[in-house]
């Protein structure tokens, strides 16, 4: 009769095909969820390793494992390093979405709960078929390089038992380790506050503006290039001088009920519809403010015409 380790060697290549396939695979998935990692990496457990594990006895002397090939996880494995511990959170949700979870096991929370400093990370059996499963490592940049030392010096070292001051070493290592993992969240927090206030209070110019207009009407056609300076001009004469300024006014327009409103014979550019909708946002003042800034003498009561259209059709409030 074959034995479970003789059909793993003679299926061995097979194996780092699937190795290879789950790779590629993960990484496809983070690049569809737009989530920037460190590394994405892969291995085949070695035949060795592997006899190790299929020869494992429980208490009573039985063997573990009935079918290995079947039953042991981990024989494809996939590791993906993050920069932050916040993103293990997002590769996991990620992988999720792609793959049945058949077992999640968070080690930091483990070493936790029990009060200790140790193994750090997330790790998922996943399913990609049917019959076949894969291990999925998730952890840190710090959390790997302390899991790849330390797995160096207790199994791949010296055959003797690491000795009392190296296991302390290793327990303080670890606590540095998870404190500068929160140390380097607070700072990408702190700087994403920072960048959200400067996006805030940038003030708006041609590029931000038509950034702006494109994302919040994209179905509405872009004017001329020298026409979004005349449309700061107008937002500037209604005190919309910065981005929020902007982001707030647009989420608060009702932009359907403008395009009903004016049933405009020819679709409108970003900078008609937005004249418009300050003109149904502040109506009368939105004339006096900016009837006299062009040289069409025609403002004032094209303005006029177009607010009375307005609030025919119920703008504005």
């Amino acid at each position: 009769m074959t034995s479970a380790i003789d059909r793993y060697l003679r299926d061995f290549r097979r194996f780092q095909k699937l190795t290879g396939a789950m790779e590629r695979s993960v990484t496809t998935r983070l690049t569809e969820s737009y989530i920037a990692v460190h590394a994405v990496q892969s291995r085949t457990k070695e035949p060795d390793s592997a006899a190790g594990k299929f020869a494992r006895l429980d208490e009573f002397g039985a063997p573990i494992f009935t079918d290995p090939l079947h039953e042991v996880t981990d024989l494809v494995g996939v590791r993906v390093i993050t920069y932050l511990t916040s993103d293990i959170a997002r590769v996991e949700e990620a992988l999720m979405s792609a793959f049945e979870v058949r077992q999640r096991v968070d080690k930091t929370s483990v070493t936790q709960s029990a009060g200790t400093f140790g193994y750090a990370g997330t790790h998922l059996i996943l399913r990609a078929d049917d019959e076949f499963h894969f291990e999925v490592q998730i952890c840190t940049v710090l959390q790997h390089a302390w899991a790849e030392i330390e797995h160096g010096i207790r199994y791949k070292g010296s055959r003797t038992s690491p000795s009392a001051p190296i296991d302390r070493a290793f327990t303080l290592a670890a606590g540095l380790i998870e404190l500068a993992d929160a140390q380097f969240a607070e700072v990408d927090a702190l700087h994403k506050s920072d960048l959200a206030h400067a996006r805030a209070t940038e003030e708006i110019e041609i590029g931000t503006l038509q950034e702006v207009l494109t994302d919040a009407l994209p179905d509405v056609n872009p004017g001329r290039a020298n026409a979004y300076e005349w449309l700061i001009t107008l937002l500037a004469a209604n005190g919309v001088t910065v981005r929020d300024d902007l982001d707030e006014f647009l989420a608060a327009s009702d932009v359907d009920a403008v395009i009903a409103a004016m049933d405009y014979k020819f679709a409108p550019t970003h900078v008609r519809l937005v004249d418009d909708l300050l003109l149904a946002k502040f109506g009368e003042d939105h004339i006096e403010r900016t009837a006299g800034m062009a040289s069409d003498r025609d403002r004032e009561p094209k303005l006029r015409y177009r607010l009375g259209r307005l609030t025919q059709n119920g703008q504005p409030k």
